[in-house]
């Protein structure tokens, strides 16, 4: 393994203890440097791969602070909804249910679980220009995210992802989708107000943390009637 790859997997440690904390700037490059006992070149290898992945992010004449999931981050990074005439806008979001169960096969699948713990399940409504547009069915593991309950997901100030970061330390880094058209069924059509069997998109996402960590599962069906998914490859100015 490179040196700075040791480094860069340092630095994750560092960032999931909570020692380098959301407010406040890294430590100078010195400083890291010579705690890691390399040079400034290596170290500055490690962050800039963090950079890119927006695990850390860089404000200039402020410092390099851990990436913050905030809603300019979310729209850039996970949302991709955007109206046929081209604009884009932060979804209004509405609680539909809250609940524990036992995890079925898919669930425990794709968090990573053995057997069947308990997991959330919460249904959830976006809103775009005022008209239902995603209908999102999550799945969280209970054992990640202990404390959770509905009052806080509702009362959450910012994202959902920035309440996972904050409240629980759970950074979401990327994710893994894929998309299918299907018919939309009763609870879908209901949710939407579109006619049952309506072609919508299902989007199913997989949220990670470091190291590849399963976060969430969760499935979005979409009323593309309007709106169109939108992927951007240019890197961030």
């Amino acid at each position: 393994m490179a040196l700075y790859h040791k480094v860069k997997r340092e630095l994750i440690a560092d960032i999931q203890s909570g020692k380098f904390l959301l407010d406040k700037p890294l430590p100078n490059e010195s400083d890291l440097a010579a705690r890691f006992g390399i040079s400034i070149g290596t170290l500055r290898r490690a962050v800039d791969e963090l950079v890119s992945e927006h695990v850390l992010l860089r404000q200039q004449g402020r410092g390099t602070f851990v990436g913050q999931l905030d809603q300019e981050r979310f729209m850039y990074q996970f949302f991709k909804l955007e109206s046929e005439d081209g604009i884009r806008e932060f979804p209004h979001s509405e609680l539909i249910d809250f609940d524990t169960a036992r995890a079925n096969s898919e669930e425990s699948a794709s968090l990573g679980l053995r057997g069947n713990p308990k997991v959330f399940r919460i249904k959830n409504l976006l809103l775009l220009q005022g008209k239902p547009v995603v209908f999102d069915r999550i799945t969280l593991s209970c054992a990640l995210f202990p404390s959770l309950n509905q009052e806080q997901f509702v009362q959450r100030s910012g994202t959902i992802y920035d309440l996972f970061q904050r409240e629980f330390g759970v950074t979401v880094v990327g994710a893994d989708e894929r998309t299918r058209a299907i018919l939309a069924d009763e609870e879908a059509a209901s949710v939407l107000q579109i006619p049952i069997g309506s072609p919508v998109l299902r989007v199913t996402r997989i949220a990670r943390t470091f190291n590849q960590q399963p976060a969430e599962l969760r499935i979005s069906i979409i009323n593309s009637q309007a709106h169109e998914l939108v992927s951007n490859t240019n890197p961030k100015s």
